[in-house]
């Protein structure tokens, strides 16, 4: 351990001390696709719950690579306070307890920068329902509750804590120890000049804190972030080597006063999906409302995402800014959204100033627009309706920096506009088919157009582009059918010199257990396997010829191709063993001009086993073979892998778990051969000792060796290529909350 990390590390635990002691110091004296994704809560709008009560999101399905879901809570994002796992999110009320009255629970599909509601709910937290509901019962049956037996006075005081009805604080900091202190490449030529060992710490906290008095309440959630390894600062992208090693990653300071919320920090805004939707930056979120029928909701936030305590609010920079606001009316307010309109203002001016997680933006951009948003429901909520439309004027305004003299040519502002349409009717609905089956049938339609050169800073939308997409979805107990239909083309003012794409594409998927169609329901057969299909046909091609493109002169630059993609899967579960097949089988049908046998045809064959002996102990075996065949060049790609894991849990806390994969790959000619060898083994153990609320300690730590091993040849050039990489790692944590 170099005496940098020994320095770092104290540094680390001064700055933290020091950071949570004039954070709580304040506070102690102011006593003043796939498959469609759906979301099911664990709660009731018509059931009160306390607001130390846990609740649970459950999605339909697991989450795709690119994709993440955000749950709103009023106006106030709170993704960040849900646990995760493979379907499910849960929200531990006793770190932060549930803000008491009705609030709206919004749950988002967020997959790049599109946000996509699937699902809505009505919260609704009481103090005392508990109580409440034990009294009831407690009358229903003739009893008492102890409550009464012995009830409280008028007179007597209630607890308070530093002035405060409600005062809860819970800082936690992390510090760890991340070490590669071997590593051997071959050949030696490849081994990396730079830390190829290295030992560097990194320190993670947060301090989190709510207060209550009377009709005002607050809560804050500091975290910060540091590393000794300079370049893994978080400003190092930003300040170089002046990024200082421990800044503040992200803060959110949320106040309630009567129903008004208000929320400085890391805060997001909006729900029009052209105009301004989910905008998430450093600074203010307010949540008013008038009363029963209107509310106003808006921000104010920095134009692109910081961290660090330089421009602590976001609101500095005024020529760098986010601003909106959004009046919206309950047409029926004992049933929130049963109709609603929203009306939305907004205005962005950005600089060209790099985003802590952004690429730089070429030139200062403007945009300023106006909104609405509809959404209604039938009191069943079979039917659903949503339609937005927005209108927005984009202008490059004149950049010193980037043009000092004024020499740019000015582009004029453009204004166009966007809109869209989503609606979905359940038609049939829980429809009895028999003792343990129910039908269900839901049709849904999809219409977005965006004009040409349309753009906001608020929202991410493709210009010159429309789409419609149709869907019916049924189900018969645990047996699933979905079909879809979409079109979408872009050129939309049919501008003569430029080609027009067009897009067709029609899916269909269907998950059948064969156990809901064979054998007893209360008793189904571990040898039935749980059965699904899906294909896509997806053809792309242009429309017409543009008019001096060159594409006259070339056909086959004009694209046509029709993809079919079909997946197969079944799946075997035993008590200690399991088995799953899948195949997929994919062809890529050129219709151009000249090249239509430019085709391939490509298959998978892939093969898991897991075994279970002990509820410690696990094996998996697993088993792919892939074949691509170009049919113009006649020629196959073949490629066969084999792996194996275990996982083994010794004792209490300690895990051990190793995975080996081969792969062998080459074509049918001879030609080349390419082997890819990689071997892992790795212990980790950890433990959590908690003594009371504030006295908690928790340590994992880790060591890790990996072996690569690859080799590349090519029999008609005559070359013969290895590599291999060997590298031991290790890493200790310790958490203290």
């Amino acid at each position: 351990m170099n005496n940098i990390s020994i320095k770092f590390l104290v540094k680390s635990l001064s700055v933290f001390a020091f950071l949570l002691f004039t954070f709580y110091l304040p506070t102690a004296f102011a006593q003043t696709s796939e498959q469609t994704l759906t979301a099911t809560a664990n709660f009731k709008a018509e059931e009160a719950i306390t607001p130390e009560t846990a609740i649970e999101i459950s999605l339909s399905r697991a989450l795709a690579t690119g994709e993440r879901v955000a749950v709103i809570i009023g106006e106030t994002d709170l993704t960040g306070l849900f646990t995760q796992t493979e379907n499910r999110l849960a929200y531990d009320a006793k770190l932060m307890p549930l803000p008491v009255g009705e609030s709206k629970v919004t749950v988002y599909l967020v997959t790049a920068n599109v946000w996509k509601e699937i699902g809505h709910f009505q919260l609704a937290v009481a103090v005392g329902s508990s109580s409440q509901k034990t009294e009831a019962a407690a009358e229903s049956s003739g009893s008492k509750p102890a409550e009464d037996q012995n009830p409280k006075t008028e007179d007597q005081p209630k607890k308070v804590l530093f002035g405060w009805e409600k005062f809860d604080f819970l800082p936690s900091f992390t510090v760890s120890m991340k070490s590669q202190p071997f590593q051997s490449n071959f050949p030696v030529s490849n081994q990396p000049t730079e830390r190829a060992t290295f030992t560097d710490f990194t320190l993670s906290g947060s301090a989190k804190q709510e207060v209550k008095q009377g009709g005002f309440s607050a809560d804050a959630n500091f975290d910060f972030a540091g590393s000794s390894f300079k370049q893994e600062a978080l400003r190092f992208g930003t300040l170089g080597d002046k990024a200082p090693n421990i800044d503040l990653s992200s803060y959110l300071m949320n106040f309630q006063v009567g129903k008004a919320k208000f929320s400085y920090g890391h805060t997001s805004f909006g729900n029009n999906r052209h105009l301004v939707s989910g905008f998430s930056a450093r600074g203010l979120s307010v949540n008013i409302p008038i009363n029963k029928y209107f509310d106003v909701t808006g921000g104010v936030l920095n134009g692109t995402s910081i961290v660090g305590f330089g421009n602590f609010f976001g609101l500095r920079k005024f020529n760098h800014q986010v601003q909106g606001a959004t009046l919206g009316i309950e047409f029926i307010p004992k049933r929130q959204n049963a109709m609603r309109l929203e009306i939305t203002g907004f205005n962005a001016y950005i600089q060209a100033l790099s985003g802590v997680s952004e690429g730089r933006i070429n030139d200062a951009e403007r945009s300023r627009g106006f909104g609405l948003r509809f959404i209604t429901s039938d009191n069943s909520e079979r039917f659903k309706l949503e339609a937005g439309y927005a209108l927005s004027r984009f202008q490059n305004p004149q950049d010193t920096e980037l043009d000092p003299n004024g020499n740019a040519v000015p582009l004029k502002p453009v204004t166009r506009s966007a809109h869209y349409i989503e609606t979905s009717y359940q038609i049939l609905k829980d429809l009895k088919l028999s003792a343990s089956k129910n039908l269900n049938l839901t049709a849904s339609f999809k219409h977005e157009y965006v004009e040409p050169l349309y753009k906001s800073l608020g929202a991410g939308a493709g210009a010159d582009r429309t789409t419609q997409d149709y869907s019916l979805d049924a189900s018969i107990g645990e047996i699933t059918f979905g079909y879809g239909f979409n079109h979408s083309n872009d050129n939309l003012r049919n501008v003569p010199s430029i080609l027009k794409s067009i897009t067709r594409a029609n899916r269909f998927a269907v998950a059948l257990p064969l156990t809901a169609l064979i054998g007893k329901a209360e008793k189904p057969s571990q040898f039935l396997p749980r059965l699904g299909y899906n294909i896509d046909i997806t053809h792309q091609f242009g429309a017409g010829i543009p008019v001096n493109g060159g594409f006259e002169i070339d056909p086959s630059t004009i694209p046509d191709l029709v993809n079919t993609n079909q997946s197969f899967s079944s799946t075997w579960q035993f008590t200690k063993f399991n088995f799953e097949y899948r195949y997929n089988r994919s062809f890529a049908d050129n219709k151009q001009k000249i090249v239509e046998k430019n085709d391939q045809i490509g298959w998978t064959h892939g093969f898991t086993v897991g075994l279970n002996p002990l509820s410690t102990l696990s094996f998996s075996v697993g088993l792919n073979l892939e074949s691509q065949n170009n049919l113009e060049l006649s020629q196959i790609n073949n490629t066969k892998a084999l792996t194996f894991g275990i996982n083994w849990q010794p004792f209490k806390g300690a895990t051990f778990a190793s995975n080996l994969s081969n792969t062998i790959a080459g074509d049918r000619a001879g030609t080349n051969d390419n082997k890819n060898t990689n071997f892992d083994i790795q212990f980790a153990y950890n433990f959590t000792k908690e003594k009371s609320k504030f006295r908690k300690v928790g340590m994992q730590s880790f060591i890790r060796y990996a072996d690569t091993y690859a080799r590349i040849r090519d029999f008609t050039a005559i070359t013969d290529n290895r590599t291999r990489v060997k590298i031991l790692t290790a890493g200790l944590t310790f958490n203290f909350f």
